[in-house]
């Protein structure tokens, strides 16, 4: 390992740098799906290549690599903590192992539900699912230790992805092979460079390692919740025997998780509270998450209708949808702010501890898969009672249980941030670039470019207008666009 720096956390730097890498590296992730897609999808392969494609990578990225994400927010704050996390990606290397090769003696089962009968394909992607256990273990240590690196190495990660990929598919023309090897390459080089920069003790510590595992089942309610929201797809497939439904839904998801994007600004929280243990810095990842978030709420509303037309024109339908949904991310990363201090702060998370069923977290995540229902029902009984109106306004529906549930969560994930931490929520910060942020709907309904240059003109005109009034109204706007000035100029 090596000590990149022994300076302290710089919490706002690490999180603007972050989120600007995630925005740099946007274009690179979006030329290599095109790229895929349009390998897979055109002669001398198929659609049943691409699909066949899509399935490999949800069943394991996706299905088989759960109890990767259970570990992660617990090793992160071991690892917040100095402790020995060795043991950790050990058990980790051990879980997806265990998962391949359940994987790989499940692959003729899988064969058969495919189209494509090429069992290469299928055992190779054993593959993504052992480095996936690693690459998510390595980037919870470093958001832990050291949360400028999760930043460059993603974007490492993204250009060797695509280099990869180009020279796979196109040079040596290895099919579904040629784009598991790029992911491969870029999961292995993002590990590497975790592995390598990370100031986290990886000594094995198999007391630490054992309670990281019983710590993270109590992330479990977390993680089902998520699972029940997904169901409502499946319940309004049922109710309304429409494709066309849950495809204006799933496309207005797609853009709307660009909203998520913003969640980078905070990657620092975690080692800056184990670092300072003072609760202001929860007062700045309000501030600093409301400006982002809130400039994205504005892009994502005035240059929605454009994208949602670059998926397939017919989309644009969905822009209800996708109003609703952007504001569910919005809100839920708030509700990441108060669930990662929440965990900071929980004793029975501790190594020492045998009682993580009774703390903070296990409540809190017990408590809001309890009220996901609620949204879940509600959303249920819309599309059920108003089934026979227009696809676009039933996939709005979908999206209104969702976004009562980020309410639900928010609310219930302040209230006990309140009562373990002493902060002041920041209101004037929070609420001026939300109003702005909004604005970006009524500019959706005056103009609607569908070309990628009108909507990075538009896009430019809401970040000028929106960085102008904060720099002026918004005291921690101004602050922030000070020390930005002041730091480039010490550069030059």
């Amino acid at each position: 390992m090596k000590n990149v720096t022994s300076e302290r956390v710089r919490f706002t730097r690490i999180g603007i740098q972050n989120l600007l890498l995630r925005i740099l590296v946007a274009p690179i992730s979006f030329i290599f799906t095109y790229l895929v897609a349009k390998y897979l999808s055109n002669p001398p392969y198929g659609v049943e290549y691409f699909a066949t494609w899509q399935t490999l990578y949800v069943f394991t990225v996706g299905y088989f690599t759960i109890p990767a994400d259970l570990l992660s927010l617990i090793t992160s704050r071991y690892a917040a903590e100095k402790k020995n996390v060795g043991g950790i990606v050990v058990f980790n290397l051990a879980s997806g192992a265990i998962a391949g090769l359940i994987f790989f003696l499940l692959v003729p089962y899988y064969i058969s539900l495919t189209k494509l009968n090429i069992p290469l394909y299928f055992y190779s992607a054993v593959s993504l699912i052992l480095l996936t256990y690693l690459l998510k273990v390595t980037n919870a240590i470093a958001q832990g230790r050291t949360p400028k690196i999760v930043g460059i190495s993603a974007t490492v990660f993204q250009v060797l992805r695509l280099v990869a990929g180009i020279i796979f598919m196109f040079i040596y023309n290895f099919s579904i092979l040629a784009v598991i090897l790029a992911y491969d390459i870029g999961y292995l080089a993002q590990i590497l460079l975790n592995l390598f920069f990370i100031r986290a003790n990886l000594k094995i510590d198999l007391i630490v390692a054992i309670s990281a595992i019983r710590k993270s089942l109590v992330y479990i309610a977390n993680y089902l919740q998520y699972i029940l929201e997904a169901s409502i797809v499946w319940i309004a497939l049922a109710i309304t025997n429409s494709d066309l439904v849950v495809a204006y839904f799933e496309s207005a998801i797609v853009i709307s998780n660009i909203q998520i994007w913003t969640q980078s600004v905070y990657t620092g929280l975690m080692a800056k509270l184990a670092e300072d243990k003072d609760p202001s810095v929860i007062s700045n990842a309000i501030k600093l998450y409301s400006l982002a978030g809130s400039l994205f709420l504005l892009l994502i509303y005035s240059d929605g209708y454009g994208l949602l037309y670059k998926l397939r024109p017919d989309y644009i339908a969905a822009m209800l949808a996708l109003y609703i949904l952007t504001f569910s991310n919005f809100i839920r990363g708030f509700y990441v702010i108060f669930y990662q201090s929440i965990t900071m702060a929980d004793k029975t998370l501790s190594v020492e501890s045998r009682e993580e069923f009774k703390g903070y977290v296990a409540k809190l995540t017990v408590t809001n898969m309890s009220l996901s229902i609620l949204g879940l029902g509600l959303s249920s009984l819309l599309i059920f009672i108003f089934s026979r109106y227009p696809p676009y306004l039933l996939a709005s529906f979908m999206s209104i249980g969702i976004l009562i549930n980020s309410f639900s969560m928010l609310f219930t994930s302040y209230k006990l941030s309140k009562e373990i931490y002493t902060f002041n929520f920041p209101i004037k910060e929070f609420l001026l670039p939300l109003v702005l942020g909004l604005i970006g709907i009524p500019m959706s309904l005056v103009y609607k470019p569908v070309t990628f240059l009108g909507m990075v003109e538009y896009g430019t005109l809401g970040i000028i207008i929106f960085g102008g009034l904060n720099s002026i109204f918004n005291p921690y706007g101004k602050q922030l666009m000070i020390a930005v000035i002041r730091e480039f100029k010490q550069k030059r």
